[in-house]
């Protein structure tokens, strides 16, 4: 009984990182309020829980300013590539559903499927900024690989973003902690899905060390 009230005990630990995640997620929205800031706020709010998920711990606020300055130039830049496309995409399905020709409905199926692997870009590649440090053009390409590779993780994360939001929606004051709570439940999924890469990035080190070592 008494290992029940123990602040270290896993469950309460879990309990306090997911008040952490509503905490967390009425500050990235302040920080999304300019728009623009949007990808940086982004990266900053899974930097900072891909840690939590770890028990990695430090100073919520102060860890996720750091990365939103960090940052701040590549996020931005993938953020508006990605409103731009997410205009676009959204323009073009409104207008191909009221097309009733043949080629009206074929298109606007495959723009479907076309916003869908968007969707799945967008959840992938801000982790990976906060993650790794690559080019923009490897890091969407990275997005749409792993995406596809672990598609089943992919598709779990998708699940539970449609049964939060639409839970969170019969009780609209909720939806202020929806971001934070996604990003915390994410973050076991991309910190198990980041390792693998982690460790095989070390394996071929190693091989490179060992190699160099016996020239």
């Amino acid at each position: 009984m008494n290992g029940f009230f123990d602040l270290d005990n896993p469950a309460w630990r879990f309990v306090g990182k997911f008040f952490d995640a509503c905490f967390l997620s009425v500050i990235y929205l302040i920080f999304c309020i300019p728009i623009f800031t949007i990808g940086a706020a982004n990266t900053a709010l899974y930097y900072v829980f891909l840690k939590l998920a770890k028990d990695e711990e430090g100073y919520l606020i102060r860890d996720f300013i750091k990365s939103f300055k960090q940052n701040f130039k590549q996020s931005t830049l993938v953020w508006l590539i990605l409103f731009i496309i997410g205009v676009v995409l959204i323009v073009d399905i409104y207008y191909f559903k009221f097309i009733p020709t043949t080629k009206g409905v074929f298109m606007y199926y495959v723009l479907w499927i076309i916003f869908l692997i968007y969707s799945v870009i967008n959840l992938y590649i801000f982790p990976l900024i906060c993650k790794f440090e690559n080019t923009t053009k490897n890091m969407f390409k990275f997005s749409f690989i792993m995406s596809i590779r672990h598609l089943g993780w992919t598709t779990l994360m998708v699940i539970l973003a449609v049964v939060i939001i639409l839970s969170a929606t019969r009780v609209p004051p909720v939806l202020v902690f929806v971001p934070g709570i996604l990003a915390f439940f994410n973050s076991y999924i991309f910190n198990h899905i980041f390792d693998i890469y982690i460790r095989k990035m070390q394996e071929m080190e190693k091989e490179q060390e060992t190699s160099n070592e016996n020239i």
